[in-house]
């Protein structure tokens, strides 16, 4: 008999349906990022702290999500959703351009006026137009009146300045990497905001603190 009459190829997605569980490898994940854990530490202090928790709990102390769900007290699925949160974040802060801003601050001074600077730094840290726009106000004080930054004037002058950065590519190539940071950020608008989950702050781990 012809062994190889009976083989045939398998995709992964059906490598998935059949065996993948919550303790397993999930195959389209993994072809589609290989990413390990010494890739994503360096970028863990940007996550909010509870879910450097779960990081840390599921992939460096091998715990299941049911534990880790009987631990603070939730249910698996919130622990698998708040995962696949952070992981999202992990790829976005690993993937995001790697500019300071002491070099936005140095090579787009020349487009940009200190306002609109502070605006594309802060949206390079948040993500977040409403943070950036509270942000902007404290440290310029803009406590009331029209110059009082809102997110829908945020998002008009970080598109503003995208767009400028777009133009001045073409005189000037080495602009384009600001442009690319930019464009990565508009395009993951609110990836790193955190919405609070009272319900995380119970449990036995409630104050867990690791050191990244």
């Amino acid at each position: 008999m012809k062994s190889s009459s009976l083989l045939r190829h398998v995709d992964y997605t059906e490598i998935d349906a059949r065996y993948s569980n919550e303790h397993g490898i999930n195959y389209s994940e993994l072809k589609s990022s290989l990413i390990t854990y010494d890739e994503i530490r360096p970028f863990l202090f940007r996550l909010p702290p509870r879910e450097i928790d779960l990081i840390e709990l599921y992939y460096n102390e091998q715990k299941n999500q049911k534990d880790i769900a009987k631990i603070f007290g939730v249910t698996q699925g919130a622990i698998s959703s708040r995962l696949t949160r952070a992981k999202k974040r992990l790829r976005f802060l690993k993937d995001l351009p790697k500019i300071s801003n002491r070099e936005i601050d140095e090579c787009l001074c020349v487009y940009f006026d200190e306002l609109e600077l502070e605006i594309i730094k802060f949206m390079v840290l948040t993500t977040c137009q409403s943070k950036t726009a509270l942000l902007i106000n404290k440290k310029f004080g803009l406590v009331d009146g029209k110059k009082r930054m809102t997110q829908v004037k945020v998002r008009h002058r970080f598109e503003k300045c995208l767009c400028r950065l777009k133009e001045e590519m073409k005189k000037n190539p080495e602009v384009k990497k600001y442009h690319k940071l930019l464009d990565y950020i508009k395009k993951n608008l609110y990836k790193l905001h955190e919405v609070k989950l009272p319900h995380f702050d119970r449990g036995r781990y409630a104050v867990y603190s690791i050191t990244v």
